[in-house]
């Protein structure tokens, strides 16, 4: 199955100088006198760089992919649109139960809509088709962009709180290699990411900051809606770690040391009520994502990835036997939290497709040491728990474990796992400069 046809490269000069003509008019007419220009324009060409060779890869390295349904079915609304855009409309805001036979029967393939999740990614890139002409290059790029402005907005949550920190704070959230690489495309993590940043960014404006309120509460429902709608189990890591960041946060607000001390276990009552009211609430909504149920499904996800990838030769690993029950996954996590951040090693990259996560994971085993070892142990536990930094690692370490206990490939391991990197590289970013800071109020929120 072809996904890039000439027109796409005679189309994507056009479509390279679109995006980057409005991202220099963003520039100029915000960031002009800043910093934030360069990181910016910086960003977003890492980006489409990203985006172009994904596409590439799936189109000649590997031949096949989710990404070529998703097209297929994003190229029918499309083309849908041109024949009748009464229909396009029908099946951009309708469930596929819902449609009419006419719709159906124009289909090339059923199977991008049969689940909701992949659905809605088709529906985004064809709603970006009926502009791009239908072209991959065309929609790849403009989820890309979509992409691209969570990680931004996600960016300058950190830029507000710590200004001074502006430049390692781009190394950390912008430009890791693989978020730049597997965070592109038409795909479904793309589009999970943006979400992830739109919602850290409503949660931060709203709760921490109590400033734009209005535009905040879009940027929280857009990202709740893409998270929960295509990878809920993302929401099920970023929930409880953005709570115990408004509690804390509120809670280093007090100035009374006697309350301040007091509201430590009022705190943490609060915390751990509304972790489990959350997580019950979504139980009870996503059946299948109650407790029990999630082990059931991710030893069964294991096994099944574990023996498809022994079949086929692919670059898998293990975690050892588990036991489906809360005492085997609390055994598990650190192994599976290892194979997120520091997996695969050089020895376990078997395919030259993995040698760049190898390496990857060798600079972040080299960052995650190096910090630990230069701030000291004791000063690292205390920097943990500052609301900030414990909202990333909180976040990053309930994901990694999540991707790292059921993904059981490192193929697949290296593209879910981008989620929880800019959370865990800015997290050693705050830990090393609280430190050895730049500036006497490091770690204090901007109170304005």
């Amino acid at each position: 199955m072809r996904i890039i046809e000439t027109i796409d490269f005679l189309l994507l000069p056009f479509f390279l100088l679109s995006i980057f003509f409005v991202a220099h008019c963003i520039r100029i007419l915000k960031y002009k006198q800043s910093p934030l220009g360069e990181y910016f324009m910086r960003g977003i060409s890492f980006r489409i760089i990203g985006a172009i060779l994904t596409a590439l890869m799936y189109q000649y390295y590997y031949g096949y992919g989710d990404t070529m349904f998703y097209y297929v079915g994003a190229r029918d609304i499309a083309n849908a649109f041109y024949r009748s855009p009464v229909l396009c409309l029908e099946m951009l805001f309708s469930d596929y139960a819902d449609w009419s036979r006419a719709i159906r029967s124009e289909l090339t393939l059923h199977v991008p809509f049969l689940d909701e999740s992949s659905a809605l990614v088709s529906k985004i890139a064809g709603g970006i088709g009926i502009f791009t002409f239908g072209s991959y290059f065309g929609m790849s790029l403009g989820i890309t962009t979509i992409a691209f402005l969570g990680c931004w907005r996600l960016y300058k949550v950190f830029y507000d709180l710590y200004p001074h920190l502006h430049r390692p704070l781009a190394w950390a959230i912008l430009y890791i290699p693989s978020v730049c690489f597997w965070g592109t495309g038409l795909m479904k993590d793309p589009l999970t990411l943006a979400g992830l940043g739109f919602f850290v960014h409503g949660v931060y404006w709203i709760f921490i900051r109590r400033k734009r309120i209005l535009i905040s509460v879009f940027w929280l429902y857009l990202g709740t809606y893409l998270i929960v709608s295509i990878k809920v189990y993302i929401f099920l890591s970023i929930a409880p770690a953005c709570l115990i960041w408004v509690l804390l946060t509120y809670h280093a607000r007090i100035k009374s040391r006697t309350i301040y001390f007091a509201a430590v276990p009022v705190f943490l009552i609060i915390g751990t009520i509304g972790v489990a009211v959350v997580l019950q609430q979504i139980g009870e909504t996503f059946q299948r994502y109650a407790l029990q149920n999630i082990l059931d499904q991710a030893y069964k996800t294991q096994h099944w990835i574990a023996y498809s990838t022994q079949r086929d030769l692919g670059t898998g690993y293990t975690l050892g036997e588990f036991d489906a029950s809360l005492g085997g996954l609390l055994k598990t996590f650190p192994l599976a939290v290892n194979a997120t951040l520091f997996r695969p090693y050089i020895w376990e990259a078997r395919k030259l497709i993995i040698l760049p996560s190898a390496f990857e994971a060798i600079v972040t085993l080299f960052l995650t040491f190096y910090v630990f070892f230069k701030v000291g142990a004791s000063h690292f536990m205390k920097y943990l728990l500052h609301p900030s930094i414990l909202f990333c690692m909180t976040f990053a370490l309930l994901f990694a474990f999540a991707v790292g206990f059921t993904a059981m490939n490192f193929g697949a391991l290296a593209r879910y796992k981008i989620p929880c990197l800019p959370f865990y590289f800015a997290g050693l970013v705050l830990i090393f400069y609280a430190k050895f800071p730049i500036s006497q109020r490091l770690l204090q929120y901007r109170i304005r």
